[in-house]
């Protein structure tokens, strides 16, 4: 996937290229880029990764769905962006509540068993020790400081944790169709077998000696 998407660059790297080489280029090299990059060959497959997966992540090793391939993946999306924002605004009031200042003093964590909770050093407890009692439920002390939450934040919280379990149910099934769509492109299939291979690092190398 990483070869087809940057194989458009190196043949357009390839074309600038204006040098003595050029017609050895041309002949071994960017006649063969030109016809499978072209539309009805690697380009399905470049537009279906362009639609399909989020290329910002795959610049960091992961792959995943982007949220605007599939309606229902992006309705999830922008349901639990709803559910972040009104968890930050929770976060907002507690603070007002307990006087205390938003992330410098009242932290808004977010832990596997819990999910978002509040958290203040024990240094900080004893101000607002009354009313931790009486409008919040305590979750744990440890060194790093005391973790609380309230019934909003409780509430916010579990749907925020239920929307992200249904993100990356849907995320799994989408990237199974996107897989068996993939496997019908047999012109990629050959493009990354071993000799191909071979020729995608000779045209990166000296796509990069062009460059450089």
């Amino acid at each position: 996937m990483q070869a087809a998407v940057r194989l458009p660059f190196i043949r357009d790297i390839l074309e600038h290229y204006e040098g003595e080489c050029d017609p050895l280029i041309n002949d071994r090299f960017l006649n063969s880029l030109r016809t499978w990059t072209s539309v009805d060959h690697l380009g399905k497959f470049e537009g279906l990764v362009e639609a399909a997966v989020d290329l910002e992540q795959i610049q960091m090793g992961e792959y995943i769905i982007s949220a605007g391939y599939d309606s229902n993946l992006q309705n999830i999306k922008t349901e639990r962006d709803d559910v972040e924002e009104r968890i930050k605004k929770i976060h907002q009031t507690a603070a007002a509540e307990l006087d205390l200042a938003t992330d410098k003093v009242l932290k808004l964590d977010k832990t596997s068993q819990w999910g978002h909770v509040f958290r203040i050093t024990k240094k900080e407890e004893p101000k607002v020790r009354r009313q931790l009692n009486a409008n919040y439920i305590s979750l744990e002390t440890r060194k790093d400081g005391i973790k609380f939450t309230n019934a909003k934040l409780k509430r916010a919280s579990e749907q925020y944790m239920k929307l992200t379990e249904d993100y990356a149910a849907t995320q799994r099934e989408l990237v199974a169709k996107v897989v068996e769509v993939t496997s019908t492109f047999l012109e990629v299939k050959k493009l990354l077998s071993g000799r191909c291979v071979s020729f995608y690092t000779q045209a990166v190398n000296l796509s990069i000696e062009i460059y450089l």
